[in-house]
């Protein structure tokens, strides 16, 4: 028995035996890769550790070196948020603003993280702050190599100034088209009582004086002339109360806003021979005297533009109240138009009747949207909160 196991063993243990011969590869390549790894690969990643420590390193110094020679306030603080270092610049922050060992945070007083954390994770954070009269955006960089932060000032005074005077120009211009607006209005009204009161009731009385007159009624009510002057009249009179209509709508201000629209969508329709249809839901309440004629004014444009510019033969309105919200919508089917253009082009491009609109929306704080492409139509939305009054 003896003897066969060591028969077995001989035959096994030689380089005849494919398994032993694999087994015997397969050792010197484990060897083999093992010393390559610990005296050739582990050595260089190392060096190259090393190196690449010793790059960044460099790079962190010439970062802070750079930050002394910056024209600009540079701050640097410890992971504590002491104040160790800071170049020449910092002066223009104020006279003994900045001291080494001082707490940035007494400088700085939005600072409220962990400045040790920005460091570790190499973060950068965007501060802004007031100092001494000047508004500053500051860059607050971690650099861990150095277990320090930087803080980079940017003076933004002169920008901040004049985005302040830009949106005080924008609020004053606002206002006054909104001012303009509502003196527009109250001169159509004056005009519409003039025209009424004046020149209408003058038409009235000679018309009626004219169809009164005996002694030449019977002479020239077979003549022609007289025939066209009283047609002539009678047509003069539809125009001017067609005019009045336009400055002042009695509906809007006897019905309310709906009956209006109804009556202004019927108007166009009989005029024009352009369909048009109506739908108004949830408008059981008056709005706000002003809001209403802004919202007929608008209306009233978007028809005038669609009679004159659209090449519609429909057209549709969508009035409705949902959420504290007044909707009106306004489509047609017409050529369409580029809407970027009528707003921000040249001044030959620009719709002025549309800009008029939008300004009419803001100054009660709504939206003004228009969905348009040459050859698709338009779509008007206009949105207006009825929570809230425009603006004084």
């Amino acid at each position: 028995m003896q003897d066969e196991i060591k028969e077995y063993l001989r035959l096994f243990f030689t380089f005849k035996n494919p398994v032993f011969l694999t087994i015997f590869f397969a050792a010197i390549l484990s060897a083999f890769l093992y010393l390559f790894t610990k005296y050739i690969v582990v050595p260089l990643q190392k060096k190259h550790y090393l190196e690449k420590t010793e790059i960044e390193l460099k790079n962190a110094r010439l970062v802070a070196l750079f930050a002394e020679l910056d024209p600009d306030p540079v701050i640097r603080i410890n992971a504590e948020g002491i104040v160790v270092k800071f170049n020449d610049a910092v002066n223009q922050l104020g006279e003994n603003v900045v001291k080494e060992g001082k707490n940035i945070k007494e400088i700085l007083p939005q600072i409220d993280f962990d400045i040790s954390s920005v460091i570790t994770q190499e973060k950068t954070i965007r501060l802004f702050h007031n100092l001494d009269g000047k508004y500053y955006s500051i860059l607050f960089k971690g650099i861990p190599l150095l277990n320090i932060a930087q803080l980079y000032f940017n003076d933004l005074t002169a920008r901040k100034l004049y985005e302040e005077e830009l949106e005080r120009s924008q609020k004053q211009l606002k206002d006054f088209s909104k001012y303009l607006q509502d003196k527009i209005e109250e001169e159509r009204q004056r005009i519409a009582r003039e025209l009424h009161d004046g020149v209408g009731q003058s038409l009235s009385l000679f018309k009626i004086r004219l169809q009164q007159s005996k002694e030449i009624t019977s002479l020239l009510s077979a003549n022609d002339d007289y025939t066209f002057l009283l047609s002539s009249v009678d047509s003069t009179i539809k125009d001017l109360r067609n005019v009045i209509y336009d400055l002042k709508p009695k509906i809007l201000e006897e019905m309310g806003l709906g009956p209006a629209l109804k009556q202004l969508c019927n108007k166009i329709t009989s005029e024009t021979n352009i369909r048009g249809d109506i739908i108004i839901r949830g408008m059981d309440k008056r709005l706000d005297g002003k809001l209403e004629l802004y919202l007929y004014r608008i209306a009233q444009e978007s028809l005038s533009n669609i009679v004159k510019h659209s090449f519609a033969d429909c057209f549709s309105i969508q009035l409705f109240s949902v959420n504290d919200k007044i909707h009106l919508m306004i489509a047609d089917n017409g050529t369409g138009f580029n809407f970027k253009e009528k707003i921000e082009g040249i001044s030959a491009k620009r719709s002025f009747g549309l800009i008029n609109m939008k300004e009419r929306v803001e100054n009660f704080k709504g939206t003004f949207k228009v969905d348009s492409s040459p050859g698709n139509g338009t779509v008007i939305m206009i949105e207006i909160p009825t929570t809230q009054t425009n603006e004084e």
